[in-house]
């Protein structure tokens, strides 16, 4: 810290032997300055141009070797971390402002003492912090059009719009600033010039009037950047709380499959032995059952986080649709002769999609499997195919034995089922791995209730090739 202490006070030590040296040319050589040195008494008192050029070189020297030396450090100082359009802009408009109040006070020592001041600290100001950014490296990252840019691509309406607001507002207060300078300057004698007439109609509305468009158009974009990123943030959240929930159900997972396996081990060794008791028969066949369900549940929630975190290898290929739907509906056979369900599937077609062969028949699986399980007995399921030129659509309906409390779009999500009461056999996970499985394979699944009636619709594109691959399981 006094390292840095210590730079700043040479930098400022050196802009002010350059800022002496200024003032005595100015006072000893150039008018009108020369002329109000000798009213005021000031002549003596300066050294003579010659000596005041030296002066200036010699500070400017020292000021900008200390602020390169110290720049790493004193980049960190806030006055440094400002944002530097706005300084140069800043500066601008202050030197356009102090020409018009030296102007008005031309006879006052005063004046001259003050209005110098503020032009040689907001100078020697943008000379510093511009060669310590530049020797830092921190530039750039103050600049805080860039970052906007970077938010708004130029390529975007919003971003060229807003790059010709700025640049357009930007050479108005450059040529105001510089018009306001020489309405301020152009009066022979003292007392010409109102300096209220002067503050409205030549600085207000070409210097003050371009700043305020520059930091509305800023304070706008701010608030862009802020909303943009509390979006990110919420967004990375997001994935580190799925992140989280994946590798937590994975690892729950793989710890519960080692003690069931035991356990379904142990059922089958049980249920070999000839045991006497009867009752022992019944109470194996539903431990049995029971394993198996949880055997089941197990194997969703890997493949839920497998598929929600999009580690499932996917290869495309081209795959008949009818037969593969016609194929999954024959493993369930049993299951729809159980509840004397009907099973209407769509004719045989040539129609082929590009999908991945194993999502596709566990998504298809799902499908059927969730119609088998939530229809009423005796109704049908039907199965329907639309095409489009470049899409195809698959639509499996059935008609609930329960009216359907969940929302359609909440049907998709992890752990969600029909009946809230969740007294049937599903898990809830089986439209969410369907969902995921279906857009992993650059497809879509829609769901749609009507009362007791629901429709869960697969789109998958067209394949290119005329002849599918065969489909082995």
């Amino acid at each position: 810290m006094k390292r840095t202490t210590g730079w700043s006070w040479l930098a400022a030590a050196g802009f002010t032997v350059a800022s002496v040296g200024v003032i005595a040319v100015l006072y000893r050589r150039v008018q009108p300055f020369a002329y109000y040195g000798r009213g005021f008494g000031l002549t003596p008192l300066l050294p003579d141009a010659v000596a005041g050029a030296a002066l200036f070189v010699a500070g400017m020297t020292l000021a900008t070797t200390a602020c390169l030396l110290g720049a790493h450090r004193l980049a960190r100082y806030r006055i440094h971390r400002l944002d530097w359009f706005f300084v140069a802009i800043g500066v601008l408009a202050i030197w356009s402002l102090a020409a018009g109040f030296f102007e008005q006070g031309r006879s006052a020592p005063g004046w001259h003492a003050i209005c110098l001041t503020v032009l040689a600290a907001s100078s020697c100001y943008l000379w510093a912090t511009t060669l310590i950014r530049l020797r830092a490296g921190t530039l750039v990252e103050t600049i805080f059009w860039l970052r906007v840019f970077q938010t708004l691509p130029l390529r975007q309406f919003a971003g060229s719009f807003v790059l010709a607001v700025v640049a357009i507002a930007s050479l108005v207060l450059v040529s105001g600033a510089q018009s306001a300078i020489q309405a301020a300057t152009r009066a022979d004698r003292y007392n010409d010039m109102e300096l209220a007439w002067w503050l409205v109609s030549e600085w207000g509305t070409k210097v003050g009037l371009a700043g305020l468009i520059l930091v509305t158009v800023a304070v706008l974009c701010r608030s862009i950047l802020s909303i943009t990123a509390a979006k990110e943030a919420a967004v990375e959240a997001r994935l580190r709380e799925e992140r989280f929930r994946a590798e937590l159900i994975t690892n729950l997972t793989h710890d519960l499959r080692t003690p069931l396996t035991s356990i379904v081990s142990y059922v089958d060794l049980i249920a070999k032995l000839d045991l006497p008791e009867p009752r022992l028969a019944e109470y194996t066949g539903v431990l049995t059952r029971k394993a198996d369900r949880l055997k089941g549940l197990i194997g969703d929630l890997l493949d839920a986080s497998r598929a929600s975190a999009g580690n499932l290898p996917v290869r495309l290929q081209p795959i008949g649709i009818a037969e593969i739907v016609s194929q999954v509906a024959g493993d369930f056979d049993d299951a729809l002769s159980a509840r004397r369900l009907s099973w209407v599937g769509p004719p045989p077609s040539a129609d082929v999609v590009l999908a991945d062969g194993e999502h596709l028949w566990r998504v298809l699986e799902n499908l059927v499997g969730n119609a088998c399980k939530y229809s009423a007995p005796g109704s049908c399921v039907h199965a329907d195919l639309d095409r489009a030129p470049h899409w195809l659509r698959l639509r499996i309906s059935n008609r609930a034995a329960e009216p359907l409390t969940a929302r359609a779009e909440e049907l998709t999500a992890q752990f969600v089922r029909g009946d809230t009461s969740r007294t049937g056999e599903g898990s809830g996970l089986g439209l969410f791995i369907a969902d995921r499985l279906t857009e992993l394979m650059g497809g879509r699944l829609t769901v749609t209730v009507d009362q007791n009636r629901f429709t869960a619709a697969v789109e998958l594109p067209v394949a290119a090739a005329s002849v599918p691959l065969p489909l082995t399981r």
